[in-house]
């Protein structure tokens, strides 16, 4: 019986929200392509996510090569650190994450089992104790466990040897860039420098869909900053906004981010602020506060250029999946690249005038995985209001602002419609115009990804000049002056109105 997620990837695939890559050669795992309507809503959460963490805080936005050189993720640590255990089945010759199959296993679970930070060995004698079976052909013969480096390789030029990768993060390209940027712009901390852009990870076995791919898009900020002057400019004004934190097996409780900082929760001002940032967005995109949490990683699960990390978890049909990861990197990164490459990355504080090496804090958010949890929590079932499923996605990231009809394709009716779509494109708006099928069929048509708005024009628009606008979670209408109706349209998205009151 298909589960909730696969019925939600059947309704994604068939509405033009995601098709699977190559899916005439049988699509790879791990990869998705973006349809028609999923690849418009996922550039306004790109953009909505550049307009809240880059220009309303004056930071800057750059974009660096998807290909580094091996030299770059030397220094870094990842050519010796970016790795998941792996396990062959010796029969079928299959392979798999061991800590998957273990956390997988009944008996395991049962028990409580973690394996986060575990060792090869401590993972092949786990699978041995558990008696785990090869998913693929049922036998007991799992190899050893084994580290595999999740990095794609290739090769720079023609010459064998000059070898580089498909990064794994946007990161490293924002720190190699930093002296050149910080000159730029007076040399002063604190600075913001953002991007976003595709990452790859070639992970052993991705799976449900969107959350584990091998190709994805990440937004990432690295806010550098005085490691004397950990205090961030307006974190009194959010310090006593409430989140949801979850400490160890104690369920998520609500707790003002003053009190997340004063209880160790997070390391100082900056990574709280940028928390709230977060659970901001998340909330404007269609997020329910009651399904998404913090979660500060423990030791054993936090990487090794972090000095601590929380993560946003949403609550999903898959489970709880971290969706944003906020690290405080320190200086690890600025001083491990001044070590390979022997570049003075240091900045001089006028206030102290000494030299630091400036620390980072990096809210690192999925683009992906937010999708698919914005299709989760906006996906409607059928009502006695609606004989159709729907998505109530805010107005600030639907596929389209509004979709235009003429009621009738004669007498006028579709030359007038016409023309009012072009006027709405004119006027910056995101529109669609739509002539085939009944009106209730056009309606459902459009509720079923989401646009907001459904515009009509009938024969008192011909009388009138004006036309019918329908709020989508309502199915209320008001007559609106063609004159004002881009104004009108705009700010209803703006307000996020979804229905007439």
């Amino acid at each position: 019986m298909p589960t909730q997620a696969d019925r939600l990837m059947d309704v994604a695939i068939r509405r033009s929200f995601l098709i699977p890559s190559a899916e005439i050669y049988g699509s790879p795992a791990g990869f998705y392509d973006y349809g028609a309507v999923g690849s418009q809503i996922k550039r306004k959460i790109e953009n909505l996510w550049r307009q809240e963490f880059l220009q309303k805080e004056g930071f800057h936005e750059i974009e660096t090569s998807v290909i580094v050189p091996e030299a770059v993720l030397k220094a870094s640590g990842h050519a010796e650190n970016f790795a998941d255990p792996l396990v062959t089945c010796e029969s079928c010759r299959q392979k798999f994450r061991a800590d998957h199959l273990i956390g997988e296993n009944r008996q395991a679970k049962k028990d409580g089992v973690k394996t986060a930070g575990l060792p090869p060995a401590e993972l092949s004698a786990l699978i041995r104790k558990y008696g785990i079976l090869c998913p693929q052909c049922k036998k007991p013969a799992l190899s050893d466990v084994g580290w595999f480096n999740m990095m794609f390789r290739t090769n720079i030029g023609p010459i064998e040897g000059n070898t580089a990768y498909f990064r794994p993060e946007t990161a490293q390209g924002i720190f190699m860039d930093f002296p050149r940027i910080i000159r730029n712009y007076g040399g002063k901390l604190p600075i913001g420098i953002g991007q976003v852009g595709k990452s790859a990870r070639n992970e052993i076995s991705p799976r449900q869909g969107l959350i584990r791919m091998r190709e994805f898009t990440q937004m990432e900020l690295e806010y550098f900053f005085n490691p004397r002057q950990q205090t961030h400019p307006k974190f009194a004004k959010v310090a006593h906004r409430k989140v949801r934190f979850v400490e160890g097996a104690v369920p998520p409780r609500e707790i003002t981010l003053v009190e997340a900082l004063s209880a160790g929760l997070v390391p100082n001002e900056i990574m709280a602020y940028f928390l709230w940032k977060q659970w901001e967005f998340y909330r404007m995109v269609g997020i329910p506060p009651d399904k998404m949490y913090f979660r500060k990683m423990p030791p054993e699960e936090t990487p090794h250029y972090s000095k601590g990390n929380v993560d946003l978890e949403v609550v999903t049909s898959y489970g709880s999946i971290e969706t944003v990861g906020t690290a405080y990197r320190t200086d690890y990164d600025l001083s491990q690249h001044m070590k390979h490459s022997k570049a003075d990355l240091s900045v001089f504080d006028e206030e102290t005038r000494q030299k630091v090496v400036p620390h980072v804090v990096e809210p690192s958010m999925g683009v992906d995985r937010l999708f698919w949890c914005v299709l989760e929590h906006t996906f409607r079932e059928k009502s006695a209001g609606k004989d159709w499923e729907w998505f109530d996605f805010p107005p600030c990231i639907a596929p389209y602002h509004a979709w235009v009809f003429p009621l009738m394709k004669k007498d006028g009716l579709d030359e007038k419609a016409q023309a009012v779509e072009e006027q709405l494109r004119e006027a910056g708006l995101s529109v669609c115009y739509q002539e085939s099928g009944s009106i209730g069929r056009r309606y459902a048509r459009a509720d079923e990804i989401g646009v907001p708005y459904c515009i009509t024009i009938d024969y008192e628009t011909m009388e009138k000049n004006d036309v019918t606008v329908r709020f989508r979670n309502d199915g209320r209408q008001i007559r609106v002056k063609i004159s004002e109706l881009a104004e009108k349209i705009a700010q209803f998205a703006k307000e996020g109105r979804v229905t007439l009151n």
